[in-house]
């Protein structure tokens, strides 16, 4: 059928709202990751995401993520969270990461 997409090292870590969007409804995720705290993501989350709180990236990742291949977009409210965790994920061996700026819920508008 086509060629598989892979996020590769001199893929941009950090992407638009926009570019977030179009890769998803391309498939280019595997999943979707909300940083978000348990508070924030009871109040509203969006579907299809997996939750693991920043703050427990680096023992929850691992556990609910084996595929150090996986393609992976973290989402968070501003995109500062998601950014911090990209480098958490490569430091775990994660290579297929991004990161969304702004609000997560720009990557269904």
């Amino acid at each position: 059928c086509g060629t598989a997409y892979y996020l590769t090292s001199s893929s941009r870590t950090e992407i638009t709202p926009q570019e977030a969007r179009a890769n998803k409804k391309r498939g280019r995720y595997d999943y979707i990751v909300d940083v978000r705290t348990d508070r924030e993501w009871v109040q509203e989350h969006l579907a299809d995401t997996i939750h693991i709180p920043i703050g427990e990236m680096v023992t929850e990742l691992p556990k609910q993520i084996p595929n150090r291949s996986a393609r992976i977009l973290f989402l968070c409210k501003k995109g500062i969270r998601a950014s911090a965790v990209v480098v958490i994920a490569h430091k775990l061996g994660y290579k297929n990461v991004q990161s969304m700026t702004g609000n997560y819920k720009e990557l269904v508008e």
